[in-house]
């Protein structure tokens, strides 16, 4: 019902109805009762009663404001009448209107000053009463009075104050159950990843191993290999090298985390040495790259990288013979990557082929996975097939960090 703001506290519109309910009726019994039953003047009672129903809705919004105001309405009341007219010190009235404002203070969780509040009013009260009979004044049973409207406003104090109590640990408890469900869901993702990571090392990773393994090898198992044949399973070594490695990172971040993603991750500077290797494997390939200044962010760079390098491998699957361009440029505050092929040996790339290979991959990587790097980047990519049986991949985004994010 309510919100904190500025120190004081924000209503919501069902809280100001009931407050503002209680203060209205309070001030209007408090006005009509002094003024006709306790002979006080319609000024004073008016003024009095306004300060006494309008304490309620300050104890709620500000609290200090509203005890102030509280206060000087018991005692002005209680100096205006005397025991001759009904209960005095304190009429009932004032007791529902004092009792009020603590229950404000009770469920605002102020329940010290709510008690200092009720301790700083009886005594008051007690100074008054003194005073009236030390001057000669009709106090009455000003004892018995006092006894009911203090045994009754505490009793509203601690009742609200241990309603606010039980509200505020079912919101402790609330929030630590979905803390808990939180951190179960965490454990369960990282088992999950380390589940992955585990069949990814036994698929993938030891099958590369063997590649690197016989490549390496092979100018010492087989006779009568020539430099170009030794220099292409050196080339073969390279690679499969250069995919345990990122294999071994990807294998980190499953199994250590996000923050492991700090590593080194290739980038725009690494194109010449994915160029090379991708020529090395008989593709032909013109790169016009302009020098791109100042460099995007590291996250751009490697989603950039990754556009290259799908394209590329999609081209030496499914295009092969295919002569390629890649471009680089930086283009109204946007950097763009081009990659396009032409027709394969053996005419142009059927509909399935692109559905399959350069185009959309059925198996959720392909296109589908670099637009959703450049998507996590905050760009955009355009591909689709060209005149001439070609294909073409075009990748934009903000060059800027502000862009990129």
């Amino acid at each position: 019902m309510e919100t904190t703001r500025g120190g004081g506290r924000m209503l919501e519109p069902i809280g100001w109805a009931a407050w503002s309910t209680v203060s209205v009726a309070i001030a209007t019994v408090s006005i009509a009762t002094h003024a006709a039953l306790y002979g006080v003047s319609v000024p004073i009672a008016f003024v009095l009663g306004l300060l006494q129903g309008g304490s309620v809705l300050l104890a709620v919004l500000r609290p200090w404001f509203g005890i102030a105001a509280q206060l000087v309405a018991v005692v002005g009341f209680a100096v205006a009448t005397s025991a001759q007219q009904g209960p005095w010190p304190l009429p009932v009235i004032g007791m529902i209107a004092l009792a009020a404002v603590l229950v404000a203070l009770g469920l605002r969780g102020d329940w010290r000053i709510g008690a200092a509040t009720w301790a700083s009013a009886m005594a008051l009260l007690v100074v008054v009463a003194l005073v009236a009979a030390r001057t000669g004044g009709e106090t009455g049973g000003w004892g018995a009075d006092l006894i009911v409207a203090a045994s009754t406003t505490a009793l509203a104090l601690f009742t609200a104050t241990v309603v606010s109590q039980l509200l505020a640990a079912r919101v402790e408890v609330r929030e630590a159950r979905q803390e808990t469900e939180v951190e179960r869901a965490q454990v369960l993702w990282e088992q999950e990843r380390a589940r992955i990571a585990r069949e990814m090392h036994d698929v993938v990773a030891h099958s590369m191993s063997i590649v690197h393994m016989r490549a390496t090898s092979a100018r010492y198992r087989l006779d009568g290999l020539d430099d170009a044949t030794i220099a292409e399973f050196d080339g073969i070594a390279e690679q499969a090298r250069g995919a345990m490695r990122e294999m071994r990172g990807l294998l980190g971040v499953l199994r250590e985390g996000d923050h492991v993603l700090g590593a080194p991750q290739p980038g725009l500077s690494d194109l010449d040495a994915l160029l090379a290797a991708t020529r090395a494997a008989g593709v032909a390939i013109v790169s016009e790259r302009a020098e791109i200044a100042p460099p995007p962010p590291a996250s751009v760079q490697l989603a950039l990288y990754r556009v290259a390098q799908e394209s590329l491998s999609n081209v030496v699957r499914h295009a092969r013979g295919a002569e390629v361009f890649v471009g680089l440029e930086s283009m109204g505050g946007e950097v763009w990557l081009t990659v396009e092929n032409g027709a394969p040996e053996g005419g142009a790339v059927t509909d399935a082929e692109v559905a399959s290979g350069a185009g959309a991959d059925v198996g959720g990587h392909g296109i589908r996975g670099m637009m959703e790097r450049m998507a996590s980047v905050g760009g955009r990519l355009d591909h689709g097939p060209i005149a001439g049986g070609g294909y073409r991949v075009v990748a934009r985004v903000p060059a800027t960090s502000e862009g990129a994010a």
